[in-house]
């Protein structure tokens, strides 16, 4: 009998192992944004604070992209330059006691020094919980247009590269950021930022970048997702861009969705507030070699609230299935182009939490997107429904 139990037991060790093990390899999909500034750059409070709030939305991983800096070195915020900058420091200490903070009088005014990432990702971070990355909007401009890209974990600061076009501006900096990105294994791990803010950029510009990332959704309400009249949509731009990129035989350009975050105080339409696009990444673990790994592989979804249960992408086709919710209706559309047409078109569309296309090998590239009946929570504008994107397959390769 006692060598019996001893058999048992040593049997449900091993299946247990055996679990555990599954369950650790098991591939999840992880919540991120990759858009965010604090008082590093231009946004309205601590970098600690900005932490805490993805941290506390159940986010998994957040880049702060602060412009043409990253987060380390010495940098003191002068806090009494305006009354609402003194609030969100007062508060600041309420929440966190100080801790770490040192401030020094300048002009008989309070100065403070901002903690680096290193110093403060130790009260945020958790294995497989919470993510910090190191990461910068580099900011640039030529013809008068703004031209921002973000890079992702970067090991170092990269300065503007310049341009006198727009266009050799965009690529100048891709090409920069890529030179640094090499030193950890990430090259491409490059985002071109809110295409059309300024009016910045066009379809070749983002056809012709090298960048393997854009900003389908931005957040920020400056930053004109929707064109207008005379300007392309983001989305559409994404979808041209890559026409030009499959006659070229290069990538196919995938689409992020992000806060660009700059206003954690007032929440409203017309506040760049955090917590309106964000991305599912797949991956089995919560590391930045993982997370990398997963976007290369165009192997995540963008959302502004649509939660997509599971996905699969195969020679025959594409399959999705969504978390819906009570009374709220889903229309599925597999958005692409079939070789000979003239234009991009929605190719089949269903209702329901469940969409299926299967291949006829003449499309030069299917994506889906979802569209929801629910409004979103503090929208980007007035009206908005909450949505989800899957990002573009070339069936025949």
């Amino acid at each position: 009998m006692k060598k019996h139990l001893i058999y048992i037991g040593i049997l449900t060790v091993l299946v247990l192992s055996v679990y555990g093990f599954y369950r650790a390899e098991k591939a999840v999909f992880w919540k991120g944004n990759m858009h965010a500034h604090s008082f590093w750059s231009d946004g309205n409070t601590f970098p600690e604070e900005v932490a805490h709030w993805y941290k506390s939305q159940g986010y998994h991983f957040l880049a702060v992209t602060d412009h043409n800096i990253l987060q380390e070195g010495e940098k003191w915020y002068n806090v009494d330059r305006n009354q609402t900058i003194r609030h969100t420091y007062d508060a600041y200490l309420e929440h966190y006691g100080g801790m770490g903070l040192e401030t020094k009088i300048v002009e008989n005014q309070l100065h403070a020094r901002l903690l680096g990432l290193v110093e403060y990702r130790e009260r945020f971070e958790v294995p497989n919980e919470f993510l910090l990355i190191s990461s910068e909007e580099i900011s640039d401009a030529a013809e008068r247009k703004p031209v921002h890209l973000n890079g992702i974990d970067l090991p170092g600061l990269v300065s503007p590269a310049k341009g006198d076009k727009v266009g050799t501006c965009l690529k100048n900096n891709v090409e920069k950021i890529n030179e640094t990105l090499k030193k950890v294994d990430r090259v491409d791990w490059v985002i071109v930022n809110h295409p059309n803010f300024g009016w910045a950029l066009t379809i070749d510009d983002l056809a012709q970048s090298g960048a393997r990332f854009f900003e389908v959704y931005n957040g920020h309400p400056s930053v004109r997702n929707y064109g207008d009249a005379d300007h392309p949509s983001a989305e559409t731009m994404w979808d041209e861009a890559n026409l030009i990129r499959i006659q070229e035989d290069k990538p196919l350009l995938f689409g992020v969705a992000n806060d660009d975050a700059h206003d954690y105080l007032t929440f409203g339409v017309g506040r760049a507030n955090p917590g309106r696009g964000w991305n599912m990444v797949r991956a089995s673990t919560l590391t930045t070699d993982a997370l990398y790994s997963s976007m290369i592989a165009g192997d995540f979804y963008l959302s502004t609230g649509v939660d997509v249960a599971d996905f699969t992408v195969s020679k025959r086709g594409i399959r999705l299935r969504i978390n819906g919710e009570t009374d709220i209706s889903y229309r599925i559309e597999f958005i692409g182009m079939m070789a000979g047409d003239r234009k991009v078109s929605i190719l089949k569309s269903v209702d329901g939490i469940r969409g299926q296309y299967r291949f006829d090998g003449d499309e030069l590239f299917v994506r889906a997107r979802i569209i929801s009946s629910k409004e979103q929570d503090n929208p980007y504008q007035e009206g908005d429904v909450e949505m989800a994107w899957l990002q573009p397959v070339r069936p025949n390769q």
